[in-house]
């Protein structure tokens, strides 16, 4: 059964008029995984996620909670479309609707206890993030350097290296809000 991360993604790549060949060389996702991702039997990790999401120029929220071309959005609890990833239990809720003219994207991420969201690849030149810490205790892996943050904390950082989330928490689950800003550069 294809899930809404794979409806999605065949979609845009039919709207692009892409092959899983053209896919897989723009994001270094093999096409195996792609058409496993696709067709519902595999969910992808964030890391590999954020891979087709950088090839194909798009947001995470792009690709999870699709385009909203209004002026005016309301998102009702429970309508927030919702990234899971199953083995580390790592989450990231589309808190804004995306827009073809947006280019900042709003989310929270929850992080279980000891666990982390693996790497996300570098964005395209002119992309910042911002991160603001709800609950619980990250560290913001960026590049090579570790940033500490607690509740409370907020970091902005151009994202156009590799970077992660962990919590090293044994016990307290993390929140943390992302607001990725584009610059007008076309891909998050």
């Amino acid at each position: 059964m294809r899930s809404n991360i794979g409806n999605r993604l065949l979609e845009l790549r039919k709207e692009k008029n892409l092959t899983l060949r053209d896919v897989s060389e723009l994001s270094g996702v093999s096409r195996s995984m792609l058409s496993k991702v696709e067709t519902g039997r595999s969910s992808p990790t964030a890391t590999t996620l954020g891979k087709i999401c950088e090839g194909l120029g798009i947001s995470i929220s792009q690709l999870v909670g699709g385009v909203a071309p209004r002026d005016v959005i309301v998102m009702r609890d429970g309508e927030h479309p919702v990234f899971r990833v199953p083995k580390s239990g790592f989450e990231r809720w589309s808190l804004s609707p995306i827009s073809e003219a947006r280019t900042v994207d709003f989310a929270m991420n929850v992080l279980p206890p000891g666990r982390s969201s693996g790497y996300f690849p570098p964005h395209q030149e002119g992309v910042e993030e911002t991160i603001y810490v709800i609950s619980g205790k990250i560290t913001l892996w960026h590049g090579e350097s570790t940033y500490d943050l607690d509740a409370g904390d907020s970091v902005y950082y151009r994202a156009h290296v590799r970077h992660r989330f962990d919590n090293a928490s044994p016990t307290e689950e993390a929140r943390f809000f992302v607001v990725v800003n584009n610059n007008g550069t076309g891909s998050f």
